[in-house]
């Protein structure tokens, strides 16, 4: 009988020929929002946890009511760095410093925001042999380096690097009565986030230069653990040794936190999630708009079929085999429209926008349940349909 059903089905849908069309175009769609949705959600993730995830540590410490690298890392007393050295199983501490800044434009002179991020240059914290290489640039007095996949209003800063080697950058500070002038001489990769449009390291002393923050004041403590040692066990005894003054996160747990921040406490993670069931509830309608269609037009055959013995389960199977077809037939094109979407957007944004095999698992998840959802309501109309009253 699902033979039967699904051959009937496939019969059915050839049938509709341009209508059929029309309906797998709604039904892409539905999926392309989706995918699109989901992209953006990833990139914001992705985006938010570039600078820890680049980071070379096993174990990093906050300030006590540090909360994301979003809101720029409150700072925390230097001191709390040598408190952790003497643990056992810390084979290295190392400060790193981050504030949020706007440079001026070298086109017009507005405004730029950015990331400083700052470490010593005899304790580099990055495991990207790029920036580790270009630390002794960062030993020159107000030289920076600039991440490369900055977005376009710093392309000419970057432009400038790559033809002469160096760039100079007045740094912004209503509080200043002097102008802090830097100069960027190099170029690394990171990327930017969807807060902050790039980001730029130099070193603890420039830093203190540009800002006028004291070195005392850390952002993040970058910790190593030695060989040998269980780093969740030194993490607990960092916790013991420095009782609530700072907090102490794995380095994955780190990344979790940021990830959980963007999710649960900021307003675009919540709209990434609101369009996910938007762009699902789009698609059930488009696919219980083609079902009723199909249902409507084919009403008196189902009658027939039921007169003769057929029974509910058998229009079930027929609907829902309708159902899977469009939604899978839609889903294959669907997929290569959002790659197209990712490439023009990962372009112009300079996000991590790409599609992986896990999103496209899930997304097929979720177009079974449109399928299913759909069908459940189109044969509840089959249900109700009675012959006699179809043929009186």
């Amino acid at each position: 009988m699902l033979r039967i059903a699904a051959e009937l089905a496939l019969r059915q849908l050839l049938h509709r020929g341009g209508k059929l069309a029309g309906a797998l175009i709604g039904v892409c769609v539905a999926i392309v929002l989706i995918f699109t949705q989901l992209g953006f959600q990833n990139a914001l993730y992705d985006s938010a946890v570039g600078i820890p995830r680049a980071l070379d540590a096993d174990i990093l410490i906050a300030g006590p009511t540090f909360k994301s690298w979003a809101d720029s890392p409150p700072w925390m007393n230097r001191a709390l760095l040598y408190e952790a050295q003497g643990v056992a199983g810390v084979r290295s501490v190392a400060p790193l410093y981050s504030a949020a800044i706007q440079i001026a434009s070298p086109l017009d002179g507005h405004g730029l925001s950015c990331y400083l991020l700052a470490f010593s240059p005899q304790q580099p914290v990055f495991l990207s042999a790029g920036i580790t290489a270009l630390s002794g640039h960062l030993a020159l007095p107000d030289r920076l380096i600039m991440d490369r996949q900055s977005r376009v209003d710093f392309e000419a800063i970057r432009d400038a690097v790559q033809a002469r080697g160096e760039s100079e950058i007045t740094v912004l500070n209503a509080t200043d009565t002097l102008q802090r002038i830097g100069w960027v001489t190099g170029l690394f990769d990171l990327g930017p986030s969807f807060t902050i449009d790039g980001t730029m390291i130099t070193s603890d002393l420039n830093y203190y230069r540009l800002t006028s923050t004291p070195l005392d004041r850390v952002s993040v403590g970058v910790l190593r653990v030695a060989n040998g040692y269980d780093i969740k066990r030194v993490r607990d005894q960092l916790a013991e040794t420095l009782q609530g003054r700072a907090q102490v996160f794995l380095k994955q747990d780190f990344i979790d936190n940021e990830i959980a921040y963007y999710a649960e406490n900021t307003p675009i993670g919540y709209i990434f999630r609101l369009g996910l069931i938007v762009g699902t509830f789009v698609g059930i309608v488009f696919i219980s708009q083609a079902l009723h269609g199909i249902v409507s037009d084919n009403l008196r055959e189902y009658a027939t079929l039921r007169a003769i013995g057929y029974q509910q389960g058998f229009f079930s199977a027929v609907v829902g085999f309708i159902a899977l077809v469009l939604s899978v037939a839609a889903y294959v094109p669907s997929s290569f429209l959002a790659w197209g979407v990712y490439a023009l957007a990962a372009d112009a944004s300079k996000l991590p926008l790409r599609m992986n095999l896990p999103d496209m698992a899930v997304i097929f998840a979720l177009v079974v349940v449109m399928a299913v959802t759909a069908t459940l309501l189109a044969v509840g109309k089959i249900r109700k349909a009675d012959p006699v009253d179809l043929f009186s």
